[in-house]
Order: structure tokens, then C-alpha cells, then sequence
């Protein structure tokens, strides 16, 4: 049996693959190709992270999602038994694991562990690896690092030949690269280009089923959740509700034309170019060349300081009218105010009729010396049940 592990880099349609993979996993498994269902909602394959130690690694949002550190590894041993029964059950010709965090996020310590692990079921294992146009893999991280937080980091392939040559370090046999990029990738979609480069000399022409993941945003878009997040000081809730805006604003950038697509502004794309050594390194050594690279550009200079510094919208050019229009859109669609999305719990609240009603009377019945009208309280009467929120009163 081969092994075919998918390592990343990420921002190269990993999540893509992986949703198709996933979704055919029985069409595949019918064909002697095993693609593993680890449980649950996951597509990829990253409980193998916690598997070979290296759980504490793995982005928060992943780990809460488990049930924490040590729920993962439990969570991995558990699908990694399954996955080996099943194998042994019904032995395949084809293992594929797919996981963008293997890359970066293991060791050479947890890569040895990994190899360790995996050569337990077949030693002829094959590191794969796609790898990006440095400026566009800054620029597609610098968007999904905006979507969920505001703090900013380096281009994250400074690291890129570290990571190779852990993997070649650990792995008998090279890595192939890939690079990503829509002129040389088949049919210019990494879904079609993995069938068609890995899959098809094994088992014969397959089509996996497309899929869209990831959809991008607008840099109005991206400004504005910013924005609002900033608002609600930016807070973990600040940052939910923000999160759940995201359909409605792919919906306004259909909708309102963009003037031009999301892009670095001509300092910060040559800032992330100079520094990128990592990437001529691999066309230096023969091992991969990405289309339109020049790396007589990449002088390795530092990435400057401003980028660390500077506030996180200023990172690429939009346009003030159509964010204007953006946010009049989404507080007029929204449940509550454009600041936080919704009201605070400690937001002061308008009076209700029944309050102000009781108030008139009251100033009503103290002008003509009557007993006042008993003041309103939150308290339900006997026998009455408390309204749900947002229910009319009478």
C-alpha cells in the first residue's frame, strides 16, 4: 500500500481538496482508494497533529472544537484505531492524509513521530506538497487573518525552507512539489490537478466532485469587519458576531460591483517579494520553479517594521465610497446598531409603551391630586408567564 500524504502549503485550494475528497471517500474506497473519515464535521486530517504530539500546535478555533488538548489526542488515537481496522479489514492501494498543518505547525521531532506512526501500515510513503507565488500566499493569508483577527504577522513563508528540509529530513522518499498556480495547474483547480496527478497513474482517469471553499472578500468587506470588531472593543464576542456577518457581505459584494479586486498595496507585495528566500532557495536547488517568480528581486531583505505596526486595513487599497455604502447596508439589514452589530447587555434600553404610558398617566394623575398608577416592574403577576424576548407585549 502507498501513502500519499498532503501537506500543504496552505492557501493552495487545501480546503477545497479536502471537501471533495471527503465527499468521495466510498466512491474512492470502492476503487482501492482510502480517503479516512476521522469524525464528525472533519474533512482533513488534522488529529494527526495531536497524534504525533504536536496538539498544542494547532490553531485555538480547532482545539475548542475538539474539547481541548486532551480531548484531541483521544479523539486522534481513537481515529487513527479506526482508520488502521479499517485498512487491515479491507487493505486498499492507496492511503491518502491530508492536513496544511503538518507543514509548518510539526517539529523534526513530531515529523519522525508522524513517519513513525504512518510506517506502521506502509513505509512507501509520499510527502506532497503545493506551494504559492509568495506575494499572492501573503496576500490570501493577510485576507483570512483579517476575517477572524486583527493582529497582524510576517509573510509565513519565511519558514518555508525550514519546513522542506524537515520533511526531507524525516522522509525516505522527497517531497513532490507542486506549484500552485491557475496556468500550470490542470484544468487551473487544485481538485482536478491532485486526480489528475496522483490519482489517475494509480487507479485510472477519476473526477472528483468540484467544490467551493473559502470564498474571498472584498477589501470593504475585510475593512469593515475591522471596524466593528474594534467597536465592540474587540472582544471575543465582538469577533462572533462580527464572524456571523460573512454571508451578508458576500451578498453586498455581489451585489455592489468591485472596482478592483483585493490586493497588496505595491509596498507591502515588495516587502513580502524581498523577503522571500525560502522561495528562491527552492528554484536555486532545482526543486521548484512557481510562473512569474522572479527571484532576482529576492534579496532577502527584513521584512520592515511598519508591516508589524501598521494597522491591518492600511495593508491593501479600498475605496471609501463603497465602504460607506457597505456599512449604511449591513446596519440597515442588521438585527441592532452598525457598533457591535448588536446591542451590549449593558447598552441602555428604550423605555417600553407600557412604561411610557405609565409614566403619562402618572404625571397626568399627580396634577389633579388622584393616586398615582402603580410603577411598572419587571416582575410577573401570579399565574402570568414572562414574555420571551422580542415577543410583543400587550
Amino acid at each position: 500500500m502507498k501513502i500519499l500524504l498532503h501537506m500543504g502549503q496552505g492557501k493552495t485550494g487545501t480546503t477545497a481538496l479536502q471537501q471533495s475528497l471527503h465527499a468521495a471517500a466510498d466512491t474512492l474506497r470502492e476503487r482501492g482508494v482510502c480517503y479516512p473519515r476521522f469524525g464528525g464535521t472533519a474533512i482533513a486530517h488534522h488529529l494527526l497533529m495531536p497524534l504525533c504530539g504536536a496538539g498544542p500546535k494547532m490553531p485555538l478555533w480547532s482545539l475548542n472544537d475538539l474539547g481541548g488538548t486532551e480531548e484531541a489526542v483521544r479523539n486522534a488515537h481513537d481515529a487513527w484505531a479506526a482508520t488502521c481496522d479499517d485498512i487491515r479489514s479491507n487493505p486498499p492501494d492507496l492511503l491518502i492524509l491530508s492536513s496544511e498543518l503538518l507543514l509548518g505547525g510539526t517539529d523534526p521531532q513530531e515529523k519522525a513521530r508522524l513517519f513513525e506512526i504512518l510506517s506502521q501500515l506502509s513505509t512507501d510513503i509520499q510527502p506532497v506538497i503545493y506551494i504559492r507565488h509568495p506575494v499572492d500566499f501573503y496576500r490570501s493569508s493577510l485576507q483570512e487573518m483579517l476575517k477572524a483577527v486583527t493582529r497582524l504577522k510576517p509573510p509565513v513563508c519565511l519558514h518555508l525552507r525550514e519546513m522542506v528540509e524537515g520533511v526531507e529530513a524525516t522522509f525516505p522518499q522527497p517531497p513532490v512539489f507542486v506549484a500552485y498556480d491557475k496556468s500550470t495547474l490542470f484544468e487551473g483547480n487544485t481538485v482536478p490537478d491532485f486526480a489528475n496527478r496522483f490519482l489517475a497513474p494509480l487507479i485510472g482517469p477519476i473526477t472528483l466532485p468540484p467544490s467551493q471553499a473559502n470564498q474571498g472578500l472584498s477589501a470593504e468587506a475585510l475593512v469593515l469587519m475591522v471596524q466593528l470588531r474594534a467597536e465592540g472593543g474587540n472582544t471575543v464576542e465582538a469577533g462572533r458576531r462580527v464572524a456571523r456577518l460573512k454571508k451578508r457581505l458576500i451578498d453586498f459584494d455581489q451585489t455592489d460591483p468591485l472596482l478592483h479586486p483585493l490586493a497588496l498595496l505595491p509596498e507591502v507585495a515588495e516587502a513580502a517579494l524581498r523577503s522571500a528566500t525560502c522561495h528562491r532557495w527552492l528554484a536555486e536547488t532545482g526543486r521548484l520553479v512557481i510562473p512569474g517568480l522572479d527571484i532576482d528581486r529576492i534579496d532577502g531583505a527584513a521584512v520592515p517594521d511598519w508591516m508589524m505596526t501598521a494597522s491591518p486595513e492600511t495593508m491593501f487599497p479600498h475605496d471609501a465610497n463603497r465602504l460607506a455604502r457597505l456599512r449604511k447596508t449591513i446596519g440597515r439589514l442588521g438585527p441592532g446598531p452598525v457598533r457591535g452589530v448588536t446591542q451590549s447587555a449593558d447598552s441602555p434600553k428604550a423605555p417600553r409603551l407600557q412604561d411610557r404610558l405609565l409614566q403619562f398617566l402618572n404625571r397626568k394623575l399627580a396634577t389633579t391630586g388622584r393616586p398615582s398608577a402603580p410603577a411598572s416592574t419587571d416582575e410577573p403577576k401570579t399565574g402570568q408567564t414572562t414574555p420571551k424576548p422580542g415577543a410583543r407585549r400587550p
